[in-house]
């Protein structure tokens, strides 16, 4: 039979049989994507260039992680603490910069019958020890609310961060060290652990990913600018290997220098990961299954 005769969703449960320990048609039972919307800069969280000159690493360290070897912005502790569960990919690129156009490029709740969203302004969050525990943030509150929401059986449960999010084009440095690394630290570091302790986590993807980076160069306003060269993404669970570190750029974060990842195809590999066909018309029907993220 020829290829262009298969189903989409027998290709894609073909293509998922060729990888090691990998079931075809499907992998983990439930994903939460988090995205990180306004673009998170990738030299100030999980792609640092300590070596590079101030004006372009910015005025954070880089700090040690508990992988041999990779480094983490320093308002990310507790993420770097809980990098053997942790999948970072440093190579997506595009060549978009427009917010909305970008960030539809990696879309997958369409492709997910039941899939929810979550926007963090929209939650109540009560006082609670568990709160306390996510940050006391309202992205603690979503990254609560969606842990609950796959608890009750959801497959995918999308967590927008309210705007204007990362989109730091002014003031970047105080933004993101008194208030959005750190509530990105403590809520997803907390999420991570609540699925673990639930056994969960095996079964569940967690991907948080912005629509695009930002400019390694740092503006007259003490911001970064909209940059698709090259940015990241932090991935866990789902059956995937952790303390793993896919993809690099150049010395600058311009560019990326190895295993060149489109949008669609992080989107695609996401709904491979679920087993789920992304249909003709969906952004991930033109990208490809990452086999490096789903190998190891």
């Amino acid at each position: 039979m020829r290829m262009q005769d298969l189903s989409r969703r027998s290709f894609l449960s073909g293509a998922l049989a060729g990888l090691p320990g990998l079931s075809p048609g499907r992998r983990a039972r439930a994903a939460i994507v988090i995205r990180l919307n306004g673009g998170l800069s990738q030299l100030d969280s999980f792609d640092p260039k300590p070596e590079a000159p101030r004006e372009i690493r910015g005025p954070f360290a880089a700090i040690s992680t508990g992988v041999p070897g990779l480094r983490f912005c320093e308002h990310l502790p507790r993420l770097a603490r809980r990098a053997r569960r942790l999948t970072i990919l440093r190579s997506l690129c595009s060549d978009e910069t427009q917010h909305e156009r970008a960030a539809r490029r990696m879309e997958v709740a369409e492709a997910v019958a039941g899939a929810e969203r979550i926007v963090p302004g929209a939650v109540c969050a009560q006082a609670s020890a568990e709160w306390e525990r996510y940050g006391r943030s309202p992205l603690g509150a979503a990254c609560l609310a969606a842990r609950s929401r796959i608890e009750a059986g959801v497959r995918l449960v999308t967590v927008e961060h309210d705007w204007p999010g990362y989109d730091t084009h002014a003031g970047a440095f105080c933004l993101l060290g008194e208030r959005l690394l750190p509530e990105l630290d403590w809520a997803l570091a907390a999420l991570l652990d609540d699925l673990a302790q639930r056994g969960l986590l095996e079964s569940t993807l967690v991907l948080a990913v912005g629509e695009f980076g930002r400019t390694p160069g740092i503006n007259a306003a003490g911001g970064r600018d909209h940059h698709s060269g090259a940015w990241s993404a932090l991935l866990a669970g789902g059956g995937l290997a952790g303390g793993r570190v896919l993809g690099a750029t150049d010395r600058h974060g311009y560019e990326v220098r190895d295993l060149p990842v489109a949008p669609e195809d992080l989107a695609r590999t996401v709904l491979a990961v679920l087993g789920c066909d992304p249909g003709p018309y969906q952004p991930a029907s033109r990208g490809r299954v990452i086999r490096e993220v789903l190998e190891g």
